[in-house]
């Protein structure tokens, strides 16, 4: 994963004031913290983060599918895979990018636990807006579609429209009240964050791109595909 290294720096670090903390402590509570060990080892940690992220890679690959079928003769694109691709990167705006300008990702230690419920609140309505914003542009399209307007002033109206929207989104959604710990260093805060990005931005990319290859070749192979039909005299 691409955020595996910045995590073991993050629970080292969180690990270190730990131990700092129970050297303030009595000897006793010292002595039972060591006893108790680990809970959960750090491989068990790595081997269960990895199943996570391909089960809900998975499921979003089979949430995309239906998507896809519903909206695919309103993606740009002239091929399957090429709409695919247009897919995979509105998924990635709407489900990746919009959330995390609002509520960025924090590595282990940071953050107040108390509030993860709330955190949590917060990027399911991120994501809710997000889709009334994309419901709201392909509205747009349809309804100047309909009325006849030209290709560029209909793309451009859908472009004002997604670009008002998140930005409304972005000035308006609820956001997290923690507040980082000077302990955390502004480069483990920055790398994880970019890693947690880029790490969904390549699964959302490759959902796209692997299901527009599909699409498109089962297209290609269905018979009579790309065949010009036959005239009778």
């Amino acid at each position: 994963m691409a955020v595996e290294p910045v995590l073991s720096r993050a629970i080292a670090l969180e690990g270190a004031g730990a131990d700092a903390h129970d050297h303030a402590g009595s000897e006793g509570a010292h002595s039972h913290s060591h006893e108790a060990g680990e809970v959960v080892t750090r491989l068990q940690q790595q081997i269960g983060g990895t199943l996570t992220v391909i089960i809900v890679a998975a499921l979003m690959g089979l949430a995309f599918s239906v998507v896809y079928a519903r909206s695919r003769h309103r993606l740009p694109g002239r091929t399957d895979l090429g709409k695919s691709t247009a897919l995979g990167m509105l998924a990635f705006v709407v489900m990746a990018l919009l959330p995390a300008l609002v509520i960025p990702a924090n590595p282990p230690g940071v953050g107040d636990p108390d509030t993860v419920n709330y955190r949590t609140l917060c990027y399911f309505v991120v994501i809710g807006l997000g889709v009334l914003v994309v419901g709201a542009a392909f509205g747009t399209q349809r309804f100047l579609e309909r009325r006849g307007t030209s290709l560029g002033l209909t793309w451009l109206a859908v472009a004002a429209v997604a670009t008002l929207g998140a930005g409304a989104v972005l000035l308006f959604a609820p956001g997290p009240a923690d507040v980082v710990p000077g302990s955390v260093p502004a480069a483990l805060l920055w790398d994880f964050r970019v890693g947690s990005l880029a790490q969904l931005g390549a699964m959302w990319g490759v959902i796209g791109l692997v299901h527009g290859a599909v699409t498109h070749r089962a297209e290609v192979a269905r018979p009579g595909a790309g065949r010009p039909m036959a005239v009778r005299a």
